[in-house]
């Protein structure tokens, strides 16, 4: 239960007819919030509504079209993230901001790295305690001395959270901070959120997970289309309502799966081990199933989708694809072959940031839009692709045109599902197919996976979400150190077999 927030004293943070203007798009529109000390704040609301924007406003990284901010009763108008580091704002982006070639340390420092009073030489022990400190507080062993280029997603993830944390902030701003988080370390963070409200601080929490919304927050602002919709204390709501709010519409079942008549076999791995962890794996899909991949991070999930995909060679074993030999040397056979693929990191593996809508949702069909003897790009065929797949999977864009880093998390996330669309191929391998996608989306994803597989699609899905991992799929594997464990069926599949299978190795159901 949060604790009462006095709702007399003055607010630590208060922003007033807040707007941010676009070519084109208006992503705020008089917005109007107040943050209260010692308290949690969250800020919801569907992909596009802008939660991000408001939170680039207040860390430096946009300048406001109109509107006031104030900090503790002063004009607050930074115009660079220094700025907000300076007046005590901390934010977690939702897209990391880190260094990869640098050290785990190197990150969690950078701008503030301890010097020696003396020789000025940068203090590397201080800065290693401290990191060992942080990752203390949040429950995790991260190697300070780490490449970060060389670290896990989720353990990325803990290394942007303990950079804000270091900063000792009175305000902390969290962008969707356990996307890419395990259940316990979701659990861990949510603690951390607790006992940084009980100091004092502020903490605004932006997360389409709303259980989390109703495990930590005191209040709520509700944002929709770019305009403030309601602020709502937390204990006088459900989520019912805060879902009517967010996409002005009930949403009935978000993971839902149809029943669909299973066909033949049409992707088939026989003893394959691939990567440093996969392991003699044995697996079939059907037409028509999505079977889902379970596991704590690292078990090797991605090394069976990289294998599948051809992003990885087998070191043993091999794959059919309709009964037919199916050996992808490189990622172009795969698709080549009708098989479309999901990267769980949106940023760093999946959009081309310098790129248009269009050219990054038509990557993969490129030898399929040329035409002519000299086999020229059609510009035509890509607008047709891209008017086929965005208003398909409803991407919210100005256009074609518009750079793929200007929209939000969860249109490009979108654009990067119709990218592994295009090439209608047979087998989809999705990874986390709604990481950091709003609740509405989500239902209109899972609404899509329904679609595909009713016309004979087979589907292997990747999910650290729980609810929605066995919500969606028709059985769920499990892996636990690179081998299948447990095969989840009917009422086998429950969140704590999931969890029994993955950290005890204990066997439930058959093996495929």
């Amino acid at each position: 239960m949060s604790p009462t927030v006095d709702s007399s004293q003055a607010p630590v943070l208060e922003v007033t007819r807040l707007t941010v203007e676009f070519p084109g798009v208006r992503a705020l529109d008089g917005v109007d919030l107040e943050i209260r000390a010692g308290e949690v704040h969250a800020l919801v609301g569907e992909n596009g509504a802008g939660k991000s924007t408001l939170l680039k406003v207040l860390g430096g990284v946009y300048t406001p079209s109109a509107g006031t901010v104030r900090l503790r009763g002063d004009i607050y108008a930074p115009r660079r993230p220094s700025d907000a580091h300076a007046h005590g704002i901390a934010v977690i982006y939702q897209e990391f901001t880190l260094f990869p070639e640098l050290t785990v340390a190197e990150n969690v420092y950078a701008g503030r790295e301890p010097h020696s009073r003396w020789s000025r030489g940068i203090r590397y022990g201080e800065m290693r305690a401290g990191c060992r400190r942080l990752f203390g507080t949040l429950g995790v062993d991260i190697d300070p001395d780490a490449r970060v280029a060389d670290l896990s997603v989720s353990e990325q993830q803990l290394v942007e959270i303990a950079k804000a944390l270091g900063t000792d902030g009175q305000v902390i701003v969290m962008d969707e901070p356990t996307a890419a988080l395990s259940k316990e370390e979701v659990e861990r963070l949510l603690d951390v959120v607790r006992r940084l409200r009980d100091e004092g601080r502020s903490v605004i929490y932006v997360s389409h997970r709303l259980e989390e919304v109703f495990a930590v927050a005191d209040r709520a602002t509700v944002l929709r289309d770019g305009r403030l919709v309601r602020t709502l204390d937390i204990t006088a709501t459900g989520e019912d309502e805060l879902v009517r709010l967010m996409v002005g519409r009930d949403i009935d079942a978000v993971f839902h799966r149809d029943t669909v008549a299973e066909g033949r076999v049409v992707l088939r791995l026989v003893g394959v081990s691939a990567g440093r962890h996969l392991r003699d794996v044995s697996l079939e899909v059907r037409a028509g199933e999505v079977v889902g991949i379970g596991g704590v991070a690292g078990a090797g999930q991605a090394e069976l989708t990289q294998a599948v995909f051809g992003a990885l060679p087998l070191r043993a074993g091999h794959m059919e694809l309709d009964g037919r030999p199916f050996a992808p040397s490189t990622p172009a056979d795969a698709l080549a072959a009708g098989v479309g693929f999901l990267h769980e990191d949106r940023k760093r593996a999946g959009i081309l940031p310098d790129l248009s809508v269009r050219q990054n949702l038509t990557v993969t069909v490129l030898d399929r839009l040329r035409h002519g003897f000299a086999r020229l790009l059609s510009r035509q065929a890509e607008e047709n692709t891209y008017t086929e797949y965005g208003s398909r999977l409803r991407v919210r864009s100005t256009g074609p045109d518009q750079l793929i880093s200007e929209l939000s998390g969860g249109n490009q996330q979108k654009v990067l599902l119709a990218r592994a669309l295009a090439p209608g191929g047979r087998v989809l391998v999705l990874n986390e197919p709604t990481r950091g996608v709003d609740i509405g989306a989500k239902a209109e994803i899972h609404a899509l996976i329904n679609e595909l597989t009713a016309a004979g699609a087979a589907v292997i899905m990747v999910s650290s979400d729980l609810p929605e991992l066995l919500g969606t799929s028709d059985r769920v594997v499990v892996l636990s150190r690179g081998r299948i464990v447990g095969v989840l069926e009917g009422e086998d599949r429950t969140e704590e077999n999931v969890v029994a299978c993955a950290t005890t190795g204990r066997r439930i159901g058959v093996a495929a």
